[in-house]
């Protein structure tokens, strides 16, 4: 997905103290790029002294903004408390000599770790006057659909509910979510706060870049699109088997593009989804609002545990109409029968059959795909999906100042 360079538009929020100092750290630095960097990119361009704590590969100078770029190694896809503990000593070194007055942590890992060190500088007289804890999804280890897993995981989980209870009980510590369900589950295990917690729609997409383009022509193959990370818990595996029953009747064109996570065990190799003669493979799009526009609908079966999924808010920005799975974040923004179609979650073979079902429903009634996309574009609308509501909640958890009300759209 391609990036913005700046946001003038956002400097109206009234923040232009010079010299506070703004930390944010997040597991990875795709990830930040894509989804998080628009409140830093707003706070440096606002006079804050930014710096931005990654893992990941380090990030080439020219995807940076006007911020400081630190690079630590973080394992993403496992809970290693012995190497994890690189995340904790980096973090602590970079807050106490640098001594911000405002830290925001994305993802569980630099909860559990930075968290633990930014707490940990307080107690020395240098940690952060305020600390955000953004969980962008409860993901496979705290996820309820995951409880019941390996005694390993167990074990984590119940590390990492102590260590979140415990930071919940710090001063100005807050917790955000993408749906309020996520928040709920972690309130009814005590791991939260109500009053220090709240429910932010997503990380925000720009509507001046994802919006509706012209109908497209009905004659042709139905244009079906997967844009996720490349993985079988997000239904890529699901799709993939829908495409190789329905492609050979020539009535749909299945497209998937999408990062790939060459070290997750879950993952698929670039090779074999390009080598696939059931889909069109696009890899990594540097123009979604232009991808969106070309296709009818979105489809993303997932059965990971989901915040609001990125490109579910996309599609209904640029008017195109999804089939996802019954998963909260999912149903925030897909509403069944109305802008999309919602399927069960079952085991791959299951949501293969179900996925089937609902595009066929689309190929025999192609104006649900015209009422439905019409409907997910008025959803978007309506609620505070784009980048401005977003940053605008954040910035208020941080500073502690509400920014002057503007038009968010």
């Amino acid at each position: 997905m391609q990036r913005r360079n700046d946001r003038p538009s956002l400097l109206n929020f009234g923040i232009t103290v010079k010299s506070i100092r703004t930390t944010f750290i997040c597991n990875d630095g795709e990830y930040f790029l894509r989804h998080r960097r628009q409140v830093a990119d707003v706070l440096a361009a606002a006079g804050h002294r930014v710096t931005v704590i990654v893992g990941g590969p380090p990030l080439s100078p020219e995807r940076l903004g006007r911020w400081r770029h630190v690079n630590v190694p973080v394992d993403r896809f496992t809970f290693h408390p012995l190497s994890d503990l690189r995340l904790f000593f980096a973090s602590l070194r970079e807050i106490a000599v640098n001594r911000p007055r405002y830290v925001q942590l994305i993802t569980l890992k630099p909860a559990v770790f930075s968290g633990l060190a930014a707490i940990t500088a307080r107690l020395v007289g240098r940690g952060p006057e305020c600390i955000v804890v953004t969980i962008p999804g409860l993901g496979r280890l705290m996820s309820p659909v995951s409880e019941h897993d390996g005694a390993g995981s167990g074990i984590a989980r119940k590390v990492v509910g102590q260590v979140i209870r415990f930071l919940s009980r710090r001063k100005k510590v807050f917790f955000t979510f993408e749906t309020p369900t996520d928040r709920e589950h972690w309130l009814s295990l005590g791991y939260i706060k109500a009053e220090t917690s709240t429910a932010i729609s997503g990380a925000g997409v720009d509507p001046s870049r994802f919006h509706p383009g012209a109908p497209r022509k009905e004659h042709g193959a139905m244009r079906v699109l997967f844009a996720s990370r490349l993985l079988r818990a997000k239904g890529l595996d699901a799709f993939v088997d829908v495409a190789r029953r329905l492609s050979a009747s020539g009535q749909v064109e299945f497209v998937v593009a999408g990062m790939v996570e060459p070290h997750d065990p879950d993952g698929y190799a670039p090779a074999q989804l390009a080598g696939e003669p059931s889909i069109t493979f696009l890899g990594e799009s540097s123009d979604m609002p232009s991808l969106l526009r070309s296709v009818d609908l979105v489809c993303l079966p997932t059965r990971y545990g989901e915040g609001i999924p990125r490109i579910l808010i996309e599609a209904a920005a640029t008017g195109v109409p999804s089939i996802a799975s019954d998963v909260p974040g999912c149903t925030h923004i897909v509403e069944h029968g109305v802008s999309g179609s919602i399927i069960p979650v079952s085991p791959p073979a299951g949501m293969a059959d179900r996925l089937e079902t609902a595009i066929r429903l689309y190929l025999d009634n192609p104006a649900l795909l015209r009422s439905h996309g019409t409907a997910a574009y008025a959803h978007f609308q309506q609620g505070e999906f784009t980048e401005d509501a977003v940053n605008r909640r954040i910035i208020e958890l941080l500073t502690g100042a509400p920014p002057p009300a503007t038009d968010a759209g």
